[in-house]
């Protein structure tokens, strides 16, 4: 039915928003709501009107050239798991774990780009989907931490793994795609 990982992420988004829809009428008022009169239908289609060439991405490449020039532009979102982020991760990075982003949101600077990664750029693409939404400038790191590391000189470590940071092969970079950042 899916089979690109871009219809996969859409499909995650739509399911998202939907979700967060019903979420809001159960939640909210306990009525049933209107998406046109909530205002969402709209800002979904402002999204998707103004998703740059990008598709609100960058790549591994880019983002270490970015923080060599700069860096004090830069708020970097790390998703992972707290573990493997003590274990490793991009310098100046922060940690705020995928479940916990909306205990932070708030606080989420509006004035620097942020750049969230997770393990592949799943998860992270659909942070960025909904920072954007809510008005902050975010893109998805390509490949997340797997294409991280393979232009950086972090320690090379397995996620979810009980062991300090060793060396492992380099993983080739999951190929672009427009629905995993």
């Amino acid at each position: 039915m899916f089979k690109t990982k871009g219809e996969k992420a859409l499909l995650a988004i739509s399911i998202l928003v939907i979700f967060f829809i019903g979420f809001a009428g159960v939640m909210g008022t306990g009525k049933e709501v209107n998406v046109q009169q909530s205002g969402i239908e709209e800002v979904v289609v402002k999204y998707f009107d103004r998703l740059p060439d990008d598709s609100n991405r960058i790549k591994a490449e880019e983002l270490k050239t970015f923080i060599q020039l700069n860096k004090e532009k830069l708020y970097i979102l790390d998703i992972r798991d707290e573990k493997d982020y003590n274990q490793s991760h991009v310098d100046g990075a922060v940690n705020v774990p995928f479940k916990k982003i909306g205990n932070v949101v708030r606080s989420l600077p509006k004035d620097k780009l942020i750049i969230v990664y997770c393990y592949s750029g799943q998860n992270g693409g659909q942070v960025v989907s909904l920072l954007n939404l809510a008005g902050y400038q975010a893109k998805s790191l390509s490949g997340g931490w797997s294409g991280w590391q393979s232009v950086s000189e972090t320690p090379k470590v397995q996620p979810n793994s009980d062991t300090t940071p060793t060396e492992t092969p380099t993983q080739t970079p999951a190929p672009e795609s427009p629905s995993c950042g």
